[in-house]
């Protein structure tokens, strides 16, 4: 039998999750709390298999719950039940080691499909936050190869570099000091990820930025 933690500071809702999850044989509800504090106590204290809890609460959020408990009672399976498809807050939860994210608005079906999967060792995201995750998800690794990526000024650099230039000559080609020719230089280093120079000429190599026969 599973046991469950509830936590919700809307009492309506909490008494109709009581009563339609009581009703599960596979449950066995242990407690409810009304705000954050008394949820991180109850769930210390009760050991619940899933804590279900709301993120916006009293005195802590659901979130601040979920990390206190990771750290504290990871044997514990934190499902979040909101009715935020925020993608911070998904996002948030996920890095935070939630083993699901419910909509409020999802039927009782459901979420009690969603409780069976995750006490059998899985996770569950209800459709519109697997979008929203995916979506969360895509920007963040669009952004971190933005992020590997020169700009087109570190690009005029890396160019002028790869053709031989020094970063005097560098400066006086871009009208720029050599002081920012050196800053451009390690800020592309780090980005490519190499230590020397010759690690840079072949990378404007490969992009065909330049010609290998111009290398020096």
């Amino acid at each position: 039998m599973t046991t469950l933690l509830l936590a919700d500071d809307h009492v309506l809702l909490q008494d109709g999750l009581i009563e339609r999850l009581s009703k599960q044989p596979q449950f066995n509800i242990v407690g409810a709390a009304n705000d954050g504090d008394t949820a991180i106590e109850l769930a210390l204290t009760l050991k619940p298999d899933i804590l279900l809890t709301d993120i916006s609460m009293p005195k802590k959020t659901g979130l601040e719950v979920l990390n206190v408990l990771h750290e504290k009672a990871p044997s514990i399976k934190v499902v979040i039940l909101s009715m935020h498809n925020n993608k911070e807050y998904i996002m948030t939860a996920m890095r935070g080691g939630a083993k699901g994210y419910v909509l409020k608005d999802v039927s009782s079906q459901e979420l009690v499909q969603a409780l069976d999967i995750i006490a059998g060792g899985g996770s569950y995201f209800s459709a519109g936050v697997s979008e929203t995750l995916l979506e969360g998800m895509n920007e963040l690794q669009n952004k971190e190869q933005e992020d590997n990526v020169p700009t087109p000024r570190e690009k005029d650099v890396l160019v002028l570099i790869a053709n031989g230039a020094c970063n005097k000559t560098i400066a006086r080609e871009l009208n720029i000091s050599v002081r920012t020719v050196e800053t451009h230089r390690l800020r592309v280093k780090k980005k490519l990820g190499v230590t020397s120079t010759a690690g840079l000429v072949k990378y404007a190599i490969e992009q065909g930025w330049v010609d290998e026969g111009n290398k020096p």
